[in-house]
C-alpha cells in the first residue's frame, strides 16, 4: 500500500543521482524540483503542488533521479512503488493517456533544445560541438545515442583533439548497452493483464525511455484529480 511520508520545510526528499524506486504524490504542502537547463546550465525550479505526482519518469524508466526534490514547506507525500503506480494507472487508463500527451510535448521540447545546442556548438566549433553532444548523451545514460554520436565523431575526426576520449566513451556506451541488452527501460507489465491494457502500458513506457534524457520534471507531473 502507498505510504504517507512527512517532510519539514527545507527537507530533501531525494538527490539527483539517487536510485529511483518510488513515485510520489503531494497530499499537502509544496515540493520544489531543481535541475539544470541543458542550454544555459542554470538551475531551473519546478514547483509541485497538492494533488500532483513527481518522480514518475525516473521510477518507471528505472533511471537515477535527474533532479533534487526539496519540500518548500511542511509537506505530506504519498510514496508508491512502481508496481502500485502501474496498478493505479491500469485501473484508470486516462492517466496513461495524459502521460502520453504530456511526454509527447516534452519530447518535442527536447528535440528543439538539443538542435539549438548543436547549432550553437557547431557555429563555434563543429568538432567540439559533436563531441559535446556525445558527452551529454553519455552523461544522461542515453547510451544508444552516445554510441552513434561518438562513432560519427571518430568517422569525421579520427585524429581530432578528442579522438582518444571519444574512443573511450564509445567503448563505455557499447559496454553499457551490452549489459542492458540495448534497451534501458523497465520491465514489461505482467502477462496476466488484458492485452489492450498491456499494450497501452508498454506504449507509455516507450515514452518514458524516449524522454529520459530531458532533465525537466515539469511534464512528468500528473494530477491526482484525473481519477475523478
Amino acid at each position: 500500500m502507498p505510504k504517507p511520508l512527512q517532510y519539514n520545510a527545507g527537507s530533501l526528499i531525494y538527490f539527483q543521482g539517487d536510485p529511483a524506486e518510488k513515485v510520489f504524490i503531494v497530499q499537502s504542502g509544496k515540493v520544489n524540483l531543481v535541475y539544470q537547463d541543458i542550454e544555459t546550465g542554470l538551475d531551473v525550479h519546478d514547483m509541485v503542488q497538492t494533488g500532483e505526482f513527481f518522480g514518475v519518469k525516473s521510477a518507471l524508466g528505472r533511471y537515477p533521479r535527474e533532479e533534487n526534490a526539496v519540500a518548500l514547506q511542511n509537506a505530506t507525500v504519498m510514496a508508491f512503488t512502481v508496481a502500485e503506480f502501474e496498478a493505479l494507472a491500469m485501473a484508470n487508463t486516462r492517466i496513461i493517456m495524459k502521460m502520453l500527451k504530456v511526454f509527447s510535448n516534452q519530447l518535442r521540447k527536447l528535440h528543439k533544445q538539443v538542435n539549438s545546442l548543436m547549432l550553437k556548438e557547431d557555429q563555434l566549433n563543429p568538432e567540439a560541438g559533436l563531441f559535446s553532444v556525445g558527452e551529454y548523451y553519455l552523461k544522461s545514460r542515453n547510451f544508444r545515442q552516445a554510441r552513434y554520436v561518438f562513432s560519427r565523431y571518430l568517422t569525421f575526426y579520427p585524429s581530432g583533439r578528442n579522438a582518444a576520449q571519444a574512443a573511450s566513451n564509445l567503448q563505455q556506451a557499447e559496454t553499457a548497452l551490452a549489459k542492458t541488452g540495448g534497451a534501458p527501460g523497465g520491465n514489461d507489465s505482467p502477462s496476466s493483464q488484458p492485452a489492450a491494457r498491456k499494450e497501452l502500458t508498454n506504449t507509455a513506457k516507450a515514452f518514458y525511455d524516449a524522454v529520459a534524457s530531458f532533465p525537466s520534471k515539469n511534464t512528468s507531473r500528473l494530477t491526482w484529480h484525473l481519477k475523478k
